[in-house]
């Protein structure tokens, strides 16, 4: 057997302080790493003040067939799909070496993950907006036939915005890399290989369907996000996999109204279809699931904005089930980590001021 090809030093860091690229992007400080790539902020040369983010594969995944496909994937759905809640890709390309690169929005804020590792739970009329949002970038996602696959509190970035004096906050949705074309037969439709991350998976994500994985499996995900919002831990948690996986598959998540008294009944009631383990007892689509949940239906592309922020001065107080860290926000995802299993980087200490997807 032939032994795979070593990763040079040039591989292992393509991209250093000052290095050009195409004339157009160069290349500043690192932003995150991970054991796949890393993210670099950049300046646009062509135009003045303009800074972008630049998420590019190294060594021996550089050269994977599948890590490469996903991370083009990416970048094609994500700048197919062209809305205000999807994190905007600007560009795609490779090094001279082959390694790809990917130009991105460059986000200001912070994801999810931080924000419920800080506050534990967030009330209500938080969570409501940021779930509007959320449901407009999968709706959007659905109907142009993608299914994203792998939701969670890290893939969700938090944008503050200001205008007119009024303070706001843009949800940027991210990772679009192990995502699924619906009535695709060639790309990540293999059964028994777990795809995305085991604590959201719906049911027949964590058996290993994948075959039958739709935009219900989305929601199954989605549900698990607002319902940690609002209790302060995942619904489902274990030391590991397989645990997790039996979880999912057989048992009940803890009552909401257990974590989160004084949850309104409808709120507890459109969680829970969405989460129901028969992707046929849940909401047929994510619309129906949010009109649901805050009585008002999606807003349309042209109407979709950031919405006005609330925050109380005092967090709600955290339940007696910690919540495990979700660690994965601060280092690039997509073909950055395995297909399944919970990621062991340490958390990032420093301010999340990227689009780190």
């Amino acid at each position: 057997m032939q032994k795979p090809t070593e990763p040079t030093s040039a591989q292992s860091e393509p991209l250093t302080t000052g290095r050009v690229l195409r004339a157009t992007y160069e290349i500043g400080t690192v932003l995150g790493k991970g054991g796949m790539g890393a993210v670099f902020l950049a300046r646009h040369l062509r135009l003045p003040g303009k800074q972008v983010a630049i998420k590019v594969l190294h060594g021996a995944e550089a050269l994977s067939e599948e890590v490469a496909l996903r991370f083009r994937r990416e970048a094609e759905i994500a700048s197919r799909l062209g809305h205000p809640n999807i994190v905007e890709v600007l560009d795609f390309d490779t090094l001279e070496d082959g390694t790809p690169f990917m130009v991105m929005e460059y986000l200001r804020g912070e994801g999810l993950s931080r924000r419920l590792r800080k506050q534990k739970q967030l009330p209500l009329e938080e969570v409501l907006s940021i779930t509007r949002q959320m449901g407009a970038a999968l709706q959007a996602a659905h109907r142009a036939g993608v299914v994203h696959r792998d939701l969670k509190p890290g893939n969700v970035f938090l944008v503050p915005t200001e205008a007119g004096g009024v303070v706001g906050e843009r949800v940027k949705l991210l990772d679009f890399g192990i995502s699924k074309l619906v009535d695709s037969r060639t790309l990540m439709t293999l059964d028994s290989v777990l795809m995305g991350t085991p604590q959201y998976m719906a049911p027949e994500q964590a058996m290993g369907h994948n075959s039958n994985v739709d935009a219900r499996t989305d929601l199954f995900a989605f549900g698990c996000i607002v319902y940690e919002m609002l209790a302060g831990r995942p619904p489902y948690s274990g030391d590991n996999v397989a645990e997790l996986i039996y979880q999912i598959v057989h048992l009940e998540p803890p009552p909401l109204l257990s974590l989160a008294p004084g949850t309104p009944p409808h709120v507890v009631a459109a969680i829970s279809r969405a989460m129901a383990k028969k992707p046929e007892d849940r909401y047929p689509d994510v619309g129906a699931f949010i009109l649901e949940l805050t009585g008002s239906p999606l807003q349309t592309l042209a109407e979709a904005k950031p919405e006005q922020r609330s925050r109380p001065s005092t967090p709600t107080a955290p339940p007696s089930v910690p919540r495990p860290p979700d660690r994965e926000e601060h280092i690039p995802t997509v073909g950055m980590r395995p297909h399944a299993g919970r990621d062991t980087s340490p958390p990032s200490s420093s301010p999340q001021t990227a689009s780190l997807p």
